[in-house]
């Protein structure tokens, strides 16, 4: 689990030990023809496998449906990623109770699989699981700049959760117990290139823009510094939206208080393009600043 993963591709992996369980596996997918292959191949265990697509221009349908014949693929505009997941939960069918959510760019390890079949098997009252990835940058996991294990609720039962649109991703809403699920799923964040994870993220860092105000009205509570992992992370959305300097307090955090230092090369560089991104929010901050002044004034 702590290796360093040594290539940006890999092949599939054996799962002659894990057994079919009672899982259905949901793949968004937009233009990722390059990525839904090598996703699927890893998912030999799961006798459901379901694509939903928001409309691709390229070959990523036809090559889902060539890398096996029972992939169930349905087409659904995109909103956002909080109403992409509900309408998969609603609309596709799901053959079982329990499904677990992956993107094109993911892949599920064996030992990822295996820890899933026991959770399903024995779910201890809880109804949704949350899932950490190892993120895969220049051939390497990248672990401290990318502030592993950060958790997202990827498993659950089906009619228990609901997700809603949270910056520019989504967050789980939900009454029933939560768990988690300590072996990760492996992430090809720039499997399609640098460009493309910079292109991707000038559109997050816009989607960003509202949460930060609502995050600013919110109440501190410093208490969750030092409280779970969620709590803690929580806490530090807060701060960072309500203080300044965001660039600058991602790079202490991240590179030096979190040890990225120690991830090399690539950690620096990764921790560069995180400390860009903050600097794109920081700048339409004060542009919409800007703008509502002269809107004001006009």
């Amino acid at each position: 689990m702590t290796a360093a993963l040594d290539n940006q591709t890999a092949s599939p992996l054996p799962v002659d030990d894990v057994t079919g369980f009672p899982v259905s596996v949901i793949i968004l997918t937009h233009n990722e023809e390059p990525n839904i292959v090598g996703c699927i191949e890893q998912l030999a265990w799961a006798d459901d496998v379901i694509v939903v697509d928001s409309g691709s221009s390229d070959g990523t349908v036809a090559a889902a449906r060539a890398a096996r014949s029972d992939v169930r693929v349905f087409t659904h505009p995109f909103r956002d990623f909080g109403d992409q997941r509900n309408w998969a939960l609603d609309g596709t069918s799901p053959r079982h109770e329990w499904a677990l959510f992956l993107d094109a760019d993911e892949h599920c390890t064996p030992a990822l699989a295996r820890e899933i079949q026991s959770v399903v098997q024995d779910p201890q009252g809880h109804v949704g699981y949350y899932l950490t990835c190892r993120n895969i940058f220049l051939g390497k996991w990248i672990k401290r700049c990318t502030l592993y294990p950060s958790w997202q609720l990827r498993l659950l039962k089906r009619g228990e959760v609901r997700y809603r649109k949270e910056g520019h991703g989504q967050r789980e809403v939900t009454s029933g117990s939560l768990g988690y699920i300590r072996e990760p799923y492996d992430h090809y964040a720039f499997s399609k290139g640098v460009s493309n994870w910079i292109a991707r993220h000038n559109q997050y860092s816009t989607d960003e823009l509202e949460l930060i105000a609502r995050l600013r009205d919110e109440p501190l509570q410093l208490a969750d510094l030092f409280g779970g992992a969620l709590a803690r992370r929580r806490c530090l959305k807060r701060l960072a939206a309500k203080v300044g300097c965001r660039p600058l307090f991602r790079f202490i955090y991240t590179y030096i208080l979190r040890g990225g230092f120690l991830d090399g090369w690539a950690g620096l560089y990764f921790c560069l393009l995180r400390v860009s991104h903050e600097i794109h929010i920081t700048v339409k901050l004060a542009e919409q600043r800007a703008n509502a002044t002269r809107i004001e004034k006009e």
